[in-house]
């Protein structure tokens, strides 16, 4: 497909997503809604579908913003019939695509901080239905005021969601997926951001972010101290980059070869990230410098994290989690616990693919890593999973239990 009528395509199916999502958000939360707001790749016309029989599956999201009057919010039982409503309907009509919705209040937009979510929104994001000057509420920023803190979190999160398909990653012996694969090209995207936001130089686009990099690839030197070489890694940016908006084959992305070489660089930026925000010397070690970093997070946000995992499971229901709550409480957030035990075992995933991966997990003492989450208690099924395996699913399970 040439990339006129990929872009058509990607407009007309935009389009049918959009009115959908409009259609029947105003359907069941009637008055109370102010506006509908398209965010995301998709409002940036950088979404990716691929053809699946007769129909369409997008890659990744389609991330919408209900917007309300204050104290009117959607409850969450109620946001979530209204996803699958609209998932189901799409389907029928021959578009599979996962559905973001996220309700919030005029009253939170005008209380958005900086980072790269209310940046990409504010000067991206589409009203497709309500009010069109609703965006206007969030406070004016500049990206140099984006905090280099969200940028690392970025990368982090995208390091989570690699653990979705950590079984077939640690399996050497069988191609990619295009699941995992499409990890890999976002995970190399968000490299790119996380990295231009360290630079300065962040661009709401991935066409943007590309260009930026490929300029300070051009410009730089290898003394400039970078984390590593930006020529080899921009011309992976620009292979995935191309992937991504044309579903176009480059020369250059080779699934496994691809994803091992993502890894690589993935750890490399993680830890000169954490010496930019820590401090630190480069000799320390990635568990001694996720731990300085945890030590650094201020009580009060530690706690108010702790504060929020507890309304979003529940006092009754999370009862059986709360001594465990209070001894990581004074240690860390329950993000920054998650994320130590996600990075650590992402890095160890191409040692576990190996001949010798055998050796690798029984060297790795998981039981003490899965003690680091957040939510400890789990279900028999994910009890009976090998050791590694075990810790990848409990991940999963408290970031999308947990996400904020």
């Amino acid at each position: 497909m040439n990339s006129l009528n990929e872009q058509v395509l990607r407009f007309a199916l935009k389009s049918l997503i959009s009115q959908e999502v409009a259609r029947l958000s105003r359907e069941q939360c009637g008055q109370r809604l102010r506006a509908v707001v398209l965010t995301g790749s998709l409002a940036r016309d950088e979404a990716t579908f691929v053809q699946e029989g007769e129909g369409w599956r997008a890659l990744g999201d389609a991330e919408f913003i209900l917007v309300f009057d204050p104290h009117l919010l959607l409850l969450a039982h109620d946001l979530e019939l209204l996803r699958s409503r609209i998932e189901d309907s799409l389907l029928r009509q021959g578009v599979r695509v996962a559905i973001g919705l996220r309700a919030t209040g005029t009253t939170d937009l005008r209380k958005m901080r900086p980072c790269i979510f209310t940046y990409e929104l504010r000067v991206c994001g589409q009203v497709i239905w309500g009010d069109q000057q609703i965006l206007s509420c969030i406070p004016a920023f500049t990206a140099s005021d984006i905090p280099l803190e969200d940028a690392w979190q970025l990368l982090c999160n995208r390091i989570v969601e690699h653990l979705e398909v950590a079984d077939e990653l640690a399996d050497g012996s069988k191609p990619l997926s295009s699941a995992a694969h499409y990890r890999t090209v976002k995970l190399f995207l968000d490299m790119a951001t996380s990295l231009l936001v360290f630079a300065g130089r962040y661009e709401p686009t991935y066409r943007g972010r590309e260009q930026q990099l490929t300029l300070l690839a051009e410009r730089g030197s290898a003394d400039d101290g970078w984390p590593f070489s930006l020529g080899p890694f921009a011309k992976l940016v620009t292979a995935c980059t191309e992937w991504k908006l044309l579903t176009k084959t480059v020369d250059g992305i080779t699934g496994r070869e691809l994803w091992k070489a993502a890894v690589e660089y993935a750890r490399l930026l993680w830890r000169w990230q954490l010496f930019k925000l820590t401090g630190a010397s480069v000799e320390t070690s990635d568990r001694k410098l996720m731990r300085k970093w945890m030590q650094l997070q201020p009580s009060r946000l530690r706690f108010r994290e702790w504060a929020r995992v507890l309304r979003r499971c529940g006092r009754v229901r999370s009862w059986r989690e709360w001594p465990h709550w209070v001894l990581r409480g004074w240690q860390a957030s329950p993000r920054y616990s998650l994320y130590a035990a996600a990075c650590e075992l992402f890095f160890q995933l191409p040692s576990l693919s190996t001949p010798s991966g055998q050796d690798a997990e029984k060297g790795a003492n998981w039981e003490e890593m899965r003690h680091w989450l957040p939510l400890v208690n789990e279900s028999q099924q994910e009890k009976s999973l090998p050791p590694w395996r075990r810790l990848a699913a409990n991940v999963v399970r408290n970031y999308h239990e947990i996400r904020y």
